[in-house]
């Protein structure tokens, strides 16, 4: 009953589709608000997850903010040496472990002057597997040449830099990286041109390397473990022995043409071996165990953010010095920019549209004071206070629940109209921004359940106040017209 009463009172005055009207064109503004936020947000984080951060970083723990460039924390201003991740070996495997893992990548940065001829450029050095950096990051497309495999020398650069530079493929890039009175010189052969599906000027100050030219050039030492063995005290005779003694005696009956007849029966035995030295020697170099980070691509679908509780949470209980973080923290200040613009961005359309909410509020109260006669009158009938209110409770959720729904579906046919107009941007830092060269925007769910909650706190606001003051009033004076 009091539902149908109140949709009646609703339809029967003028003033209900003023007030639908306004709401709905609040809700669309915001909603249309929102929907750009969301495809800056994401713009930017699949162009940085799919070029160079992953979708989280595996770090060295540190006081500092510490991203894939180093210490980048704003009262110093200066990049430091990098720790390496320990240990390595165990981390990289129980990372790999997980079923929501897509692929990893073990990474050394390092800044460096690289040079080619008369030109230089301050850049990044990043020392990865070339197939596996590849591999692992889909918005790099291979232009020219090929990566360099492991154990090989080499540089892979973006067309811009290389360009910038003056390379072409086969020729030698020089890196230099000053270390107090010292200068460390390191060369690699350029082997692939690339470039990015989405290019940002940022991307440009990357150079990707061979990970023992750059361990190399930053002087960092190859971790290693000792692993102590127990020797029996009945073995330890011979430490005990007088060892001056001539161990050419050892072998002084054996001749040399003996020797040849035990190791090699013929000819093509001897080929054989030395085919087996060849091959044993191009597969015997044991993996590094040193690194700065471990960039990690997760499966589609899964939760970045329950990924990095997890982990992190597995590695305090191993007792392990690293920390999984987010693709933000792993780009650093190359990020920190773009994010801050959202944010100022953000606010100054948030001030506009609470300043509309505000006027919106203010409506649902006068619709309700402006009925104090009408609920002097009710009263004066033997309506109860809490009748009184539930009908107004259920007025004004009708209207702001309708407005709701028909500000949404404005919003979205809004956003489709943008999508569909195919705007394309030409300022690079809107490229940057929305993640490409034309303006999509889009309305997820989460937007659509943000709107509800607004029109649902409106409609609140709209009711408790006036309501509690108009049941507050005697009937008489209600029915003079008192307000």
């Amino acid at each position: 009953m009091i539902l149908k009463l109140a949709y009646k009172n609703v339809i029967s005055r003028r003033s209900s589709f003023i007030i639908i009207l306004f709401v709905s064109f609040a809700v669309c503004l915001f909603c249309v608000a929102n929907a750009v936020f969301d495809s800056t947000e994401q713009g930017v984080q699949e162009n940085y997850i799919s070029s160079f951060t992953g979708d989280l970083m595996i770090r060295p723990k540190s006081s500092s903010q510490l991203s894939l460039f180093g210490d980048e924390t704003p009262v110093t201003g200066e990049l430091t040496r990098i720790t390496t991740l320990i240990p390595f070996e165990d981390i990289y495997s129980f990372v790999n472990s997980q079923n929501q893992v897509k692929n990893t990548f073990a990474q050394v940065s390092g800044m460096a002057a690289m040079e080619y001829g008369s030109n230089r450029l301050a850049v990044c050095v990043f020392g990865v597997n070339g197939d596996e950096y590849l591999r692992a990051l889909d918005s790099i497309k291979l232009v020219e040449g090929s990566p360099y495999t492991a154990g090989e020398r080499g540089v892979m650069l973006c067309t811009n830099t290389a360009a910038k530079l003056g390379v072409t493929i086969g020729d030698i890039v020089q890196f230099v990286v000053a270390d107090g009175p010292y200068v460390r010189i390191r060369a690699a052969p350029l082997t692939a041109l690339f470039e990015y599906t989405i290019h940002n000027d940022i991307f440009d100050r990357f150079a990707i390397a061979d990970s023992d030219t750059v361990r190399s050039l930053l002087d960092m030492s190859e971790a290693a473990s000792v692993e102590q063995i127990e020797i029996d005290e009945e073995n330890t005779t011979l430490l005990d022995q007088d060892l001056d003694f001539d161990f050419d005696s050892l072998f002084a009956d054996v001749s040399d043409s003996e020797v040849d007849e035990w190791f090699y029966e013929d000819e093509e035995d001897v080929d054989a071996v030395e085919s087996l030295d060849e091959t044993e020697t191009q597969t015997a170099t044991p993996a590094s165990s040193t690194w700065n980070f471990l960039i990690v691509r997760l499966k589609e679908g899964v939760s970045a953010k329950k990924m990095i509780s997890k982990l992190n949470r597995a590695f305090r209980k191993n007792g392990w010095p690293v920390q999984a973080t987010d693709w933000r923290h792993a780009a650093g200040s190359t990020a920190l920019y773009l994010h801050w613009m959202r944010i100022i961005f953000n606010i100054g359309i948030s001030i506009v549209l609470f300043a509309g909410f505000i006027i919106v509020n203010n409506t649902l109260v006068i619709n309700i004071l402006d009925r104090s006669q009408e609920i002097g009158t009710l009263r004066a009938i033997g309506a109860k206070k809490r009748f009184i209110s539930l009908q107004c409770m259920a007025e004004t959720f009708i209207l702001t629940l309708t407005s709701g729904l028909i500000g949404v579906l404005l919003g979205v046919w809004v956003c489709s109209l943008i999508t569909k107009a195919n705007i394309v941007l030409h300022n690079s830092f809107l490229i940057q921004l929305f993640g490409g060269d034309a303006l999509k925007v889009f309305v997820t769910p989460g937007n659509v359940l943000k709107m509800f909650m607004l029109v649902v706190g409106l409609g609140l606001a709209g009711w408790v106040y006036p309501v509690i003051n108009a049941v507050r009033i005697s009937p008489v004076r209600a029915m003079q017209g008192a307000r």
